[in-house]
């Protein structure tokens, strides 16, 4: 049966799969942006070498991501928040946004994914355990910054704020995938379980802390 925080947010994540499919114009500038930054790269590399197959897919995944998800509660209206602030409850507002930005950031992954296939020819290896470790990644890219926008709607500066928040707290992140990932695209799956363990512990880490920091962003 469910309770009615997860009823809430159920409703709130189907207004926002809603919301942005009615302005599609927002998500295709972000295909368009990521088709054209591996079109470029393609251009500039022949016969990439695995690694380097590997650190231009991270680097341009976790750009297109943040521009996609950086406009989650700046964008908003002040009014609408009010609205929300006195109808639902405020967790169901943050899981609302944090599933939707993730399942948006494993989109553009596997868009991604599929245009560096085919531009740029990935390298054989371990497909499923490669998988394992972009939908962590992308569905902390979805939470942390998820919360960090949050933050930095309550400023006058919001877009500068996040880029200052969000880029130290995403190096850990960073450090896990790049390293886990060249492991595997070199053939290496001896440390996969502890790269995926360490993704997944951040993970929840980020979704515990942002639920604390936001009860009390929410009561501003």
């Amino acid at each position: 049966m469910e309770t009615g925080l997860i009823r809430q947010a159920k409703i709130l994540f189907l207004r926002e799969i809603k919301t942005e499919w009615k302005n599609r114009y927002a998500i295709n500038g972000i295909v368009v942006q990521l088709i054209s930054s591996v079109f470029i790269a393609s251009l500039c590399f022949q016969g990439l070498k695995p690694a380097t197959w590997n650190a231009l897919y991270w680097i341009i995944l976790l750009f297109s991501a943040v521009n996609a998800i950086a406009r989650s509660f700046i964008q908003e209206r002040q009014g609408r928040l009010l609205y929300f602030h006195s109808m639902v409850d405020p967790l169901a507002v943050l899981y609302s946004k944090m599933l939707f930005n993730a399942l948006l950031s494993l989109v553009i992954a596997t868009v991604g994914f599929i245009v560096f296939a085919i531009l740029l020819e990935y390298p054989d290896w371990d497909i499923l355990r490669y998988a394992q470790l972009v939908a962590l990644f992308s569905i902390g890219l979805g939470f942390l910054f998820t919360a960090i926008s949050a933050i930095a709607s309550k400023t006058k500066s919001g877009g500068i704020i996040m880029p200052l928040l969000s880029f130290p707290l995403i190096i850990p992140m960073i450090i896990v995938a790049v390293t886990g990932g060249v492991y595997l695209v070199m053939g290496d799956t001896s440390f996969h379980l502890q790269n995926v363990g360490i993704m997944a512990l951040i993970d929840v880490m980020i979704a515990v802390l942002a639920s604390v920091v936001f009860k009390f962003l929410w009561q501003d």
